[in-house]
Parts: C-alpha cells; structure tokens; sequence
C-alpha cells in the first residue's frame, strides 16, 4: 500500500470516529469535546468536519459552535432498511398489532452488544400507547429488554458470556437482572414459552413482551415487541396480548419463508 493510500485510509477512519461521536451527542458537539473524546488534534478534526459538512454527513447548529449529524445519514440508513426484507415485509403486520392492541411496537434486530430498533409503530387512536423514549436507529441493551432477550436465547452460554460483560450490566430498575446466570436462566425460561418479557426492567413503568421473527433458515433475525404502561399492560391484558403478538410474529416469519416444523 502507497503512503497515499494508508493516509486515505487513515482519514476515512478518522472521518468515521467523528461520525460515532455526533451519533452519541443528540444536542450537538464542539470540536474540543471531539477532539478530546476520539483522540484528534483539533486541526485534523475540523479539517475533516469540514469535508463532511461539504458532503452533507455534518452541520454545523447555527446559533452556536456545535456540529451534528447531517440529513445525509438518513438518506444511508433509508437506503439500508429498504433493502432490509423483513423491514419491508413486517411493516403492515406491525402496524396491524398497534391498532389492535392500541400500544407501541417495535422491530429490533441485534446489533454487536446491544439490540437496535429498526422500526417503531404507535396507534392511530394512541389512547393507551405511551410515549416512549425510543426511536429508530436507537441502540437497548439485550439483557434487561424483551427484545434482547428473544435476540440471544438461541445462542450458547459461553457466546453470551462473552458479550455480555457482568460489570457492564447496569442496574436500571429494581427488576433489573444484573448477574449473567439470572439472565441465563431467564433465556431458558422465555425460550421455552416462545416469548421474552421486560418486567420494568429497564424504563420505570413500562412493560413489555416480544417474540422472535424467524427467516428461513429458521433463525430468529429480529424480534417483535409491544410495550406499555403497567397500568394498561395488566396479567389478563399480557394474556391476550402475548397471542396476537405470537400470532402476528409467525405469519411475518412465514412471509419470509420459515416453514414451522409441526
């Protein structure tokens, strides 16, 4: 490789740090804080802010000194879930369980150590759907979220140990499980019943239940959740819910070609 093409190649590492770093700041960030937080001298990361803003990756807030990502991002990650098919294939059923259940659904899909949202639906009628602190494209933890569960009961324990680090397991709610053999145990237990459940385990208030979305190899690819308030989402109403869910769930895994084994 030429001194040119590693300087390249450099640079794109350098241009992609600085990326990571604005999609972690959601108020905008300075070019010291960037400049410390990845490592960078402050010429080099205002020369590559620049370039990026040109591009349309970057901008800049008007009314002060803090940069962004730009609507660039969203034309790359549109064009990433559109050639997603399950994204394509379970949008109407998704849809379909938030007017039926009148609460918010979600698609996640697993995304190194954590779970990622790549679809959310609420209600048209929104009478009992909560305003969720989710969005598209937002990374959750797979221990103490229903989704992350449906996303890692097919793997070995040595697989989960492994990525999933016990000091990393944050204690959200009183619910949460902190301890890798209580999230092991948990795994089995869902497994076992065809679905995962968030007991207020990791937004205070809120409960949640998902199921897996198989392709057709037969491997669970995303999961499907709903979620509520707890004083919507009673025992009797999870009941009802978890059938829909389960329902819904196998009809979009056999739109992708999973053939259940009777």
């Amino acid at each position: 490789m030429t001194k040119e093409s590693e300087s390249n190649v450099q640079s794109v590492e350098r241009a992609i740090l600085i990326l990571e770093k604005l999609s972690e700041e959601k108020k905008g960030c300075g070019v010291t804080k960037i400049s410390k937080d990845v490592g960078l001298s402050k010429s080099t990361v205002h020369r590559l802010l620049l370039t990026l803003m040109n591009k349309g990756y970057v901008e800049k807030e008007i009314d002060s000194d803090n940069y962004r990502l730009g609507k660039r991002i969203l034309y790359l990650a549109n064009s990433i879930l559109d050639s997603l098919d399950i994204g394509n294939v379970s949008r109407p059923y998704l849809k379909k369980l938030a007017q039926v259940t009148d609460q918010v659904v979600h698609l996640a899909v697993l995304d190194g150590d954590k779970a990622i949202y790549i679809d959310k639906v609420e209600s048209d009628t929104n009478k009992r759907s909560v305003r969720m602190n989710s969005q598209i494209g937002k990374r959750i933890p797979l221990y103490c979220t229903a989704v992350g569960k449906v996303l890692l009961w097919d793997y070995d324990e040595n697989f989960i140990k492994a990525l999933i680090k016990e000091k990393d397991m944050i204690k959200y709610t009183q619910n949460t499980i902190t301890n890798i053999d209580g999230l092991i145990n948990e795994l089995k237990k869902s497994k076992e019943r065809c679905y995962a459940v968030d007991e207020v385990e990791f937004e205070e208030g809120i409960r949640c239940i998902a199921a897996p979305i198989y392709n057709r190899e037969g491997k669970a690819e995303a999961a499907a959740s709903i979620s509520g308030l707890t004083i919507h989402m009673t025992d009797d109403k999870m009941k009802e819910i978890k059938k829909i869910l389960i329902e819904i769930t196998e009809e979009i895994s056999y739109q992708l070609g999973y053939i259940k084994n009777k």
